[in-house]
Formats: structure tokens, sequence, C-alpha cells
């Protein structure tokens, strides 16, 4: 064999075998990139029941504050709320908005404007864009007042 076909030869194993390895290391990089990303699923999944959990107690803080009206528990209260923010949980806006069933479990119909949520009975919120805890709301039914004649 002549020293050109050899070079050929040789030069088309190289070329065969670095396309092997720069797609061996694609490879690695995407099982690298997929298993980054569902260590942060799980770790969300984890912080999700945590929080969950934790909005009962966050309730209970409200409920005392707004019947105590104290300076203290106010300061505890917002490091709490800044605290559950910062880890991706927001508050649904629920009062006088239109009813969302995806957002929104309706405790009751009451006199008010039709599918608007007049009341907020128990704060819903999201995390990371995800329903954490729907909001319980009071919908209006659509009679506004009774009229007497």
């Amino acid at each position: 064999m002549s020293k050109k076909i050899k070079n050929s030869k040789l030069e088309q194993e190289i070329k065969d075998l670095e396309n092997k390895f720069k797609r061996a290391l694609a490879d690695y990089q995407n099982q690298t990139k997929r298993h980054q990303s569902r260590q942060t699923e799980i770790i969300k999944f984890a912080n999700a029941s945590l929080l969950d959990k934790l909005l009962p107690v966050l309730d209970s803080l409200e409920l005392a504050q707004h019947h105590l009206n104290d300076l203290g528990l106010k300061m505890i209260l917002d490091q709490f709320i800044k605290i559950i923010n910062l880890e991706g949980v927001k508050e649904i806006s629920s009062t006088n908005q239109k009813f969302d069933p995806e957002t929104m479990d309706c405790a009751s119909l009451v006199k008010g404007s039709k599918d608007i949520a007049i009341t907020t009975l128990v704060k819903g919120y999201t995390y990371y864009d995800k329903i954490l805890r729907p909001a319980k709301v009071e919908v209006g039914s659509g009679v506004i007042k009774n009229y007497k004649k």
C-alpha cells in the first residue's frame, strides 16, 4: 500500500474518532444538564411540600395580627412573607377579580356581580407559577340587590 493511501486512511480514522469523541462529549454534557434539571425539580417539589405546610401558620399569624394589631407581630409577619416570597411563593389576587377555577375555589354564592370573587375567605398562593393552594372565595351570583315594591 502506498504512503498516500495509508495517510488518507489514517486521516479518515482520526476524523471518525474525533467525531465519535465530539458526540460522546455532547451526550455527556446533555446528560449532565438533564441531571441538574432533575435535581432542581426534586428540590422544588420538596420545597413546595414544606411551603404548603407553612401556609396555615401564615394564616394564623395574619389572623392574630388582624385582631391584635401588634407592631412586633407585624414585623415578624412581614419577615415571614418576605422569606416565602423570596422562595417563589406569591399571593393570588382574588378579591374583586373574575372567578378563575384554576386559581380559586368557590366556597359559596353571594349577592354581587356575576362570576366576580366578592370576598376572599382564605388566601391562595402560587409557587413558581404553579398553584400551591387555591384561594377560597365567595362568588357573586348576579343578584345585586333585592328591591321591595
